[in-house]
């Protein structure tokens, strides 16, 4: 299996020859680009932590189309940030991205590689929470990649301690909440975020079968 630091070199290499080709144009035909006001929220909940390829590749592509719509530059950093994030099998923390990085530019540059200046990293963690692509989890200090990043939702996740299993769900009761702080009681919600710690479903199966 790669080490973070091997993907961090593949996905450096690859996102810096995307940089060079010219962006895409914002299509609205894809489904994935609905309107905000036509999207409702999932009542499933998503694994954030198996992502396949394709997948990976279509949210890059998302991003990119979202960065060009809102007049901001998808960057090669930006992207590689992004990319290493969606790719882990793990929430990444700003330590883990900034280790991930220096030693992808170290093989790649050698002792000429300048160090990868922690605020840069944070800016750009700040940058993809603004856009809705990633989730911070308070709890762990770490990022995770955002499943519904195009839906304006309340982020709830269900952490489990035994197996470090991620998932991701939108809760219903909680949107209706939402809606009615937002726009009963005229107050801006910024960021919603809740962490439920406990055992995922196949850990309790698990025990079930054991007991």
């Amino acid at each position: 299996m790669a080490t973070h630091n091997e993907v961090a070199m593949a996905t450096i290499a690859k996102n810096k020859a995307a940089a060079l080709e010219p962006d895409l144009a914002y299509d609205d035909s894809h489904p994935s680009l609905a309107p905000l006001s036509e999207q409702k929220p999932s009542t499933h909940a998503h694994d954030v932590l198996c992502i396949s390829a394709n997948d990976i590749a279509t949210r890059l592509h998302t991003a990119q189309q979202q960065c060009q719509r809102k007049g901001v530059r998808f960057t090669t950093l930006r992207r590689t940030v992004y990319q290493l994030i969606l790719q882990s099998d793990k929430p990444m923390g700003a330590y883990d991205l900034v280790q991930s990085l220096q030693a992808a530019r170290l093989q790649e540059q050698g002792a000429k590689a300048k160090m990868v200046a922690p605020p840069t990293i944070y800016r750009t963690l700040d940058f993809l929470l603004q856009l809705g692509l990633i989730h911070q989890l308070t709890s762990l200090n770490a990022f995770v990649p955002c499943c519904h990043p195009r839906d304006q939702h309340n982020a709830v996740f269900l952490l489990c301690r035994l197996c470090h299993r991620v998932q991701e769900c939108s809760d219903l009761p909680g949107y209706e909440v939402s809606k009615y702080v937002n726009n009963d009681l005229g107050f801006r919600i910024e960021k919603s975020v809740m962490e439920l710690t406990g055992r995922c479903q196949s850990c309790v199966a698990s025990t079930i079968d054991k007991s």
